[in-house]
C-alpha cells in the first residue's frame, strides 16, 4: 500500500526504509485524524438543520417572517429534509467525482453564505427557499464522508472508523439545540444564524481545506469495485425489485426517519409550549434526549454483533421507541414525559446500527453503493413529511397529543417489517 518491496521489513535500519517506517506510522495518524474532521463536519452540520427548530415558539422570529401557524412553522423542516432525500439519491456521487475535501469544503462554503442570508431575511418564502437550498448543500455529505472512510481505512477497520463520524448526527442534536437555545435568549435569533454561519466559514471549511486529504500516501486503500461503480441506477434497481428483503428495509427505516424528523423538528416547543419547561430546562432535556440516543446506538451494536439477531433487535428496539413515545403522551407530569422521549430516544438509537448492518447482509455486494442511496433516500423523502404532518395536527388539535400519537403507530407499524427478516437474520 505505501510501495514497500517485497522483502523490506519495516525494522530494517537503512535510510530508505527508516523513511516508509515514518510514512507508515504518519499515515497511521493521519486516518483517525481524517475521522475527526469528518465528525466536525458532520456535527456542526446537524446545527444548521435542526436550528429552525428552536424558533417553533419564538414570537420575535414568527413576527419577523410574518408567520405563526404551526403547520407551516413544520413545512420549514419539511422543506429541508424532502431535498435533502433527494439529493442523497442524486448527488451522494459528489465525493467520488470532484474528491472529499472539494466537496466537503464547498458544503462548508455554501453553508456559511446561506445561514448568513437566512439571519438577514424578513420573508417565510425567503427562509423556505433557504431551507431547500440546505437540504440540496447536505445532501451529498454522508455519501462523501462514507467515501472517504473507504479511500482512508482497509475493510476491517471501516466499520469503526464510520462509527466515528456518524455519532456526529445525535451529538449534532445533543449540542446544537442547548447552544442555539442559548444564542436565542441571549442575543435574538438572528444573531443565532450568524454565530452558525462564521462556524461554518471560519472553522470547518478551513480545517477541511487546509487539512483533509482525498487520499493517505500511495492511493486509496480500498478501491470502489468496477462493475458497482459502472452500474446505473436503472440497472441496480431492476436487481433490487426483485428482492423482497431488501424493501424491508426502506420501509422499516421510513419509521426511524419520520420519528428523527419529528422530534428534531418539534421536541424544543413540546418541552416549553406542551410540558411548561423553561428554557435552560428545555436545553437540558434535549441534550440528555440525545445523549441517551448516542447510549443506544452503541449498547443495542453490541447486542446485535453478539447475539446475530439483527432484524430482532431492530424490530425490538423501533416498537420500543413507539411504546415510550406513547408512554410520554399520556405521562402525568412534566419530568416523567421529557424522561420518557429520552426513553424513546434511546431504543431509537439502537434500531440504527443494526439496520446497516443487516442492509450490509441483504443488498448484493455488487450493488451496495447504489443501494444504500435508494434505501436511504426513499426513507429521507417519506421521514420528510414528519414535521409537516405534526404541524397540522398541532394547529387542528390545538395541543401536542395527536402528533405524538402518530409519532407512536409510525414507529410501531414500521416496525413489524423485520418480523419477515427474524428468521434468516
Amino acid at each position: 500500500m505505501l510501495g514497500l518491496r517485497e522483502g523490506t521489513h519495516l525494522n530494517d535500519a537503512s535510510p530508505a526504509t527508516q523513511t516508509v517506517s515514518a510514512l507508515a506510522k504518519g499515515y497511521s495518524r493521519a486516518r483517525w485524524g481524517v475521522t475527526a474532521i469528518l465528525l466536525l463536519a458532520i456535527t456542526t452540520a446537524f446545527f444548521d438543520r435542526i436550528n429552525v427548530a428552536v424558533l417553533f415558539g419564538n414570537r420575535e422570529f414568527q413576527e419577523a417572517i410574518g408567520i405563526a401557524n404551526p403547520a407551516l412553522m413544520g413545512l420549514l423542516m419539511t422543506a429541508f429534509v424532502f431535498p435533502y432525500g433527494a439529493s442523497v439519491m442524486l448527488f451522494s456521487v459528489s465525493g467520488d467525482v470532484f474528491g472529499p475535501r472539494r466537496t466537503l469544503s464547498a458544503i462548508a462554503a455554501a453553508l456559511a453564505f446561506i445561514m448568513a442570508f437566512m439571519g438577514s431575511v424578513s420573508s417565510y418564502s425567503l427562509m423556505i427557499a433557504s431551507r431547500i437550498a440546505i437540504g440540496v448543500v447536505e445532501g451529498p455529505q454522508f455519501g462523501t464522508a462514507t467515501a472517504t472512510v473507504k479511500r482512508w481505512f482497509a475493510p476491517k477497520e471501516q466499520a469503526l472508523a464510520t462509527a466515528f463520524w456518524t455519532i456526529g448526527s445525535p451529538l449534532g442534536s445533543m449540542i446544537g439545540f442547548p447552544l442555539v437555545i442559548f444564542l436565542v435568549a441571549q442575543y435574538g435569533w438572528r444573531a443565532s444564524f450568524f454565530v452558525l454561519a462564521a462556524l461554518n466559514a471560519l472553522i470547518v471549511f478551513p480545517i477541511i481545506w487546509f487539512f483533509l486529504r482525498d487520499n493517505p500516501p500511495g492511493g486509496p486503500v480500498s478501491a470502489t469495485p468496477a462493475k458497482e461503480a459502472s452500474i446505473s441506477v436503472g440497472e441496480a434497481l431492476g436487481i433490487l425489485a426483485g428482492n423482497w428483503r431488501y424493501w424491508m428495509l426502506p420501509i422499516f427505516n421510513s419509521g426511524t426517519l419520520i420519528y428523527l424528523w419529528g422530534l428534531n423538528s418539534w421536541l424544543p416547543t413540546y418541552l416549553q409550549q406542551a410540558r411548561g419547561f423553561s428554557l435552560t430546562m428545555t436545553g437540558a432535556y434535549s441534550a440528555l434526549t440525545f445523549a441517551a440516543m448516542m447510549v443506544g446506538q452503541l449498547s443495542f451494536a453490541w447486542l446485535a454483533d453478539r447475539t446475530g439477531k439483527r432484524a430482532a433487535v431492530c424490530g425490538f428496539a423501533q416498537f420500543m421507541t413507539g411504546v415510550s413515545v406513547y408512554l410520554a403522551a399520556v405521562a402525568p407530569n412534566a419530568d416523567t414525559a421529557a424522561l420518557c422521549i429520552a426513553l424513546s430516544a434511546y431504543f431509537w438509537g439502537g434500531a440504527t446500527p443494526p439496520l446497516f448492518a443487516l442492509s450490509l447482509q441483504i443488498i448484493p455486494a455488487r450493488i451496495t453503493a447504489m443501494g444504500f442511496g435508494l434505501f436511504a433516500g426513499f426513507a429521507n423523502l417519506v421521514g420528510s413529511a414528519a414535521p409537516f404532518i405534526i404541524g397540522v395536527l398541532v394547529s387542528r388539535t390545538g395541543d401536542f397529543q395527536a402528533g405524538l400519537i402518530f409519532l407512536v403507530l409510525s414507529c410501531m407499524v414500521t416496525s413489524l417489517a423485520m418480523i419477515p427478516l427474524m428468521r434468516k437474520y
